[in-house]
Formats: C-alpha cells, sequence, structure tokens
C-alpha cells in the first residue's frame, strides 16, 4: 500500500449504554478478520501487536465543528464542549490504553451533543504478526512492505511509523472509500465498513492542509443520538481502542502489514 493512502481506511466507532451510537450505511466495502489461510489479493484484519498514536484534543458538541465551506474548526461558535486538551491537561491519551474522560462541572447550559471530534498526531506507530499453520510473517521496521518470516512463534515483530499525507494518492485518483466525490486532498467524508465519519488534514496551527505540512488529523463522528446534558447531569465518556492491521498476501506468501482501520468504541455513563 502506497505511504500516501495508508489511512484510507480509519475510521471511528462509537457505541453507549444509552444508546448512542453511529448509524450504519452497509457499505459494501468490508474487510474480514483473517484466519489460518494466507489472504489472496484481497486485505484482512489481524490484532496489532503494538499500536501508538498520541491525541491532541476531545471535544464534544451541538453542531459541526468542521464543515466543508470552513478551513479551520470552530469549537467556539459551534459551542464545543473540550473533555481533553493535551497543551492543557496533564496526562496524556493515546492508543496504549483506554481513556475515561470527565464530563466538565462547569456544564450549565441545557444541550444537546450531536458530535465527537479528536484531534490525532499524524504519527501512527505499529507492529504486528500474522500466522498460518506453522509459518509466522513479523512487521519490519522499514514500512509496510517490510515483512519478514519469524525464525520462531516467540520472536517480537518490529515497529514502524506511517502517516497520512493526503486522501487521493500521488497519482491524484478519486479515493472509492470517499463519498465527498472521491476526496479532496485534505478531506474526506470516509464511508467504511458501514460507517462514516469526516477525516482532514491540518497543520500545525489547525489549519486545512495536505502532503508533507499534515501534522495532525482531525476526526468528526455525527453521534445518534445525541448526548443531553445539563449542569445536573454528571457522567464520564469512555473511549475504547480496537487496535487492528491489515494483511495483504497472494496466497503463499504475506506481502505487506498495514495500518488498518482505526475502531473506537466511546460510552457514556451518568453517575
Amino acid at each position: 500500500m502506497k505511504l500516501s493512502r495508508i489511512l484510507y481506511f480509519l475510521i471511528a466507532y462509537l457505541t453507549s449504554f444509552t444508546s448512542f451510537q453511529l448509524k450504519p450505511v452497509y457499505s459494501s466495502a468490508t474487510i474480514l478478520n483473517c484466519n489460518s489461510k494466507i489472504p489472496k489479493g484481497v486485505p484482512c484484519l489481524i490484532k496489532a501487536t503494538s499500536y501508538n498514536v498520541e491525541i491532541e484534543k476531545v471535544d464534544i458538541c451541538p453542531k459541526n465543528p468542521f464543515p466543508d465551506f470552513r478551513t479551520t474548526p470552530d469549537y467556539a461558535g459551534s459551542l464545543c464542549l473540550n473533555l481533553y486538551d493535551k497543551k492543557i491537561n496533564s496526562g496524556k491519551l493515546n492508543l496504549t490504553n483506554n481513556s475515561k474522560l470527565e464530563i466538565p462541572e462547569k456544564t450549565n447550559d441545557n444541550r444537546e451533543y450531536k458530535y465527537i471530534s479528536i484531534i490525532f498526531k499524524n504519527k501512527f506507530t505499529v507492529s504486528g504478526k500474522f500466522s498460518s499453520n506453522e509459518k509466522s510473517w513479523n512487521s519490519g521496521k522499514k514500512g509496510p512492505k517490510n515483512v519478514l518470516k519469524a525464525k520462531d512463534n516467540f520472536e517480537v515483530p518490529k515497529k514502524f511509523s506511517e502517516k497520512l499525507t493526503n486522501w487521493r494518492g500521488l497519482n491524484n485518483l478519486d479515493n472509492k472509500y470517499c463519498d465527498n466525490n472521491g476526496g479532496t486532498f485534505s478531506r474526506c467524508d470516509l464511508n467504511y465498513n458501514g460507517y462514516k465519519l469526516t477525516a482532514i488534514g491540518l497543520n500545525e496551527n489547525f489549519i486545512e492542509t495536505y502532503g508533507e505540512k499534515t501534522k495532525y488529523l482531525f476526526y468528526n463522528v455525527e453521534l445518534s443520538p445525541p448526548i443531553s446534558l445539563n449542569k445536573e447531569k454528571k457522567g464520564t465518556i469512555d473511549i475504547k481502542y480496537q487496535r487492528n492491521l491489515e494483511v495483504y498476501g497472494d496466497g503463499k506468501e504475506i506481502k505487506s502489514i498495514s495500518v488498518a482501520p482505526l475502531l473506537l468504541r466511546a460510552f457514556f455513563t451518568e453517575i
């Protein structure tokens, strides 16, 4: 998979104890879990041995904070409620563990929050292993196509990092997973495995961009139904992660192990 396309498949999937979830759209592009058979011509999914990406910011919003006519998210104008900001909060959020975020006590207004947005640092560091019968293949440190035959099942796969540069690839081709006419270089209305989100490249100042200036990735997901909050209502949002990798093969050998759909489950719990 080309480096400029490695994050075509990133997606957030959110559910909740109060039926807070995304509505499926039944996309035909479904990637199945791997079995013991080496894949041929189509990818399959494995659980990553390690999967790390830093989270910069998490907000819930009554309005879409990043409509397509804007070039930067409008948190104030969208009346967003910040749950985490790396510049303010002392603890780090990343995909090595699950995250519990408290609803701020300063929530005074009665509002319905219809969106959750997350800004990730544009660097995904992963490793993984695929096994078929008595053979195993490990990820190498040089990237997705650097796949190494494991000497034994105890050999640890190497970590490698990938970044998004744009959604249309080096040849400026439509991305079949982007509903916005194949995507722009910086923005994709992603539709994958039956769920939707908007993913946008940002520079260091959180302005929409693509290419080597893409330092962050903005994700925006519409919640259905929305979360209703007021000053008496307290609770937490627990974010749980599913860390998957995509495996490609020719039926005989594994050819690549790359970043797969980023799956997130968020549970709202009233306390």
